[in-house]
């Protein structure tokens, strides 16, 4: 597979205000897809920072012959790697990869490779991850996560532990219809073993909403998931560990929003945690009937306060909302704001330990952009989109700053 990388460019004028005192102008890069028009296949990006405070970019791209994954260095001036081996394909575009840097400098990546399906099964995919220990260049055979058993497991969260230990949990279908559950597995020794599978407390897991890990301060770790209350309603929980993953406390939920819906939105959320042990929640809903972003906190990393709508704007949609907060407890929210035309990539800083949110700004300039991720830097953050510039799709990766300049 061809890409242009094209190298770090100047930052965009609409984050003037995102800078830091001192520090250098933030910058971007861009990878840009084969041309296909209207039809090229990739799935949404991930993206991470290395230990010298560069972004990696991974993603699922189809081809003719299957799903295959890829990382790259925007600005790095290589080509992108091949993750997946030759005899393996990603089961699906629906979601990107997950990934995430150890303290040693290994790069993780998950995925869901296909299976043979059972007979009378819609479903079957295993969860791999990859890994590689010389920054990227090359990846080595894929470890399988679960047990090798012929259904579904995807859908998957993933972090690191300060000790180097990898905590990754997915949705897995063992129990058939109507006993979907979450499952973590504890990886240890670089990623090359897995010490522990176990299923987490919470009952039926909504199917097709990701999960989302949370790794640290020390031991700690949580889990946030959509659960599936009696009566339709699918709401997200929280389970939280003290022992480094090696057991979790029941879940309890994030907030009641008591949405009632008979299917899987396909829409989950992201939980993060900063030094202090503080967690932030930011999730999808329509407990109102109407598209919302909640942001939640629990200053004691257990009990939520209620929460705050982050999207401000009545005549578009907000969807696929990401959340990156630091150990000072600065973070940064992205997310897609949509019309039936336009979709654009829409930002807002968090401050004070979730006390405060900075005002909506726009990153992206593309009449087409979507699917956002964001990674914590030493010097911020690092944010990366897809845009359409016909009649290529053009991964983006923004450098910008979690601290708004006073004036």
């Amino acid at each position: 597979m061809e890409l242009e990388v094209r190298p770090l460019l100047a930052a965009l004028p609409l984050l003037a205000l995102l800078t830091v005192p001192g520090a250098a102008a933030p910058t971007r890069g861009e990878l840009t897809h084969p041309a296909g028009g209207h039809e090229v296949q990739v799935s949404a990006p991930a993206v991470a920072v290395d230990g010298d405070a560069q972004p990696i970019v991974a993603w699922i791209a189809g081809a003719h012959d299957g799903n295959r994954v890829f990382v790259a260095r925007p600005g790095g001036g290589g080509e992108p790697v091949r993750v997946s081996p030759p005899d393996l394909f990603a089961d699906s575009l629906h979601q990107a990869p997950g990934l995430a840097v150890g303290p040693g400098g290994e790069i993780y990546v998950t995925w869901s490779s296909s299976k043979p399906k059972p007979a009378g099964g819609l479903f079957a995919s295993d969860l791999q991850l990859s890994r590689s220990l010389d920054g990227g260049r090359t990846f080595g055979p894929p470890l399988r996560v679960n047990e090798d058993r012929p259904t579904s497991h995807s859908f998957e969260g993933l972090a690191v532990a300060p000790d180097g230990t990898l905590l990754v949990a997915w949705i897995d279908t063992r129990g058939g219809q109507g006993s979907t559950a979450a499952w973590l597995a504890r990886i240890v020794e670089r990623g090359s073993r897995v010490e522990r599978v176990a299923p987490l407390p919470a009952g039926e897991t909504c199917v097709c909403c990701r999960l989302s890990v949370s790794a640290g301060p020390g031991e700690a770790a949580a889990v946030m998931w959509r659960k599936v209350f009696p009566g339709d309603l699918r709401d997200m929980v929280l389970s939280v560990s003290t022992d480094g993953g090696r057991s979790f406390a029941p879940a309890t939920p994030v907030h009641a929003d008591n949405w009632k819906i008979t299917a899987c939105p396909h829409r989950g959320g992201t939980v993060s945690t900063d030094a202090r042990g503080r967690r932030y929640a930011l999730w999808y809903t329509e407990r109102r009937e109407r598209p919302e972003i909640l942001l939640a906190v629990a200053p004691d990393g257990r009990r939520f306060e209620a929460p705050r709508v982050v999207h401000t704007a009545a005549g578009s949609v907000p969807d696929h909302a990401r959340l990156a907060v630091n150990a000072e407890g600065r973070g940064v929210i992205v997310w897609e704001d949509a019309t039936a035309v336009r979709r654009r990539i829409l930002l807002r800083t968090l401050g004070d330990g979730g006390r405060t949110l900075g005002p909506v700004r726009v990153l992206s300039q593309a009449i087409k952009a979507w699917t956002p991720d964001v990674a914590v830097a030493p010097d911020g953050f690092v944010v990366a989109w897809h845009e359409e510039r016909f009649p290529s799709t053009v991964t983006v990766v923004q450098r910008v700053a979690g601290k708004e300049e006073r004036k």
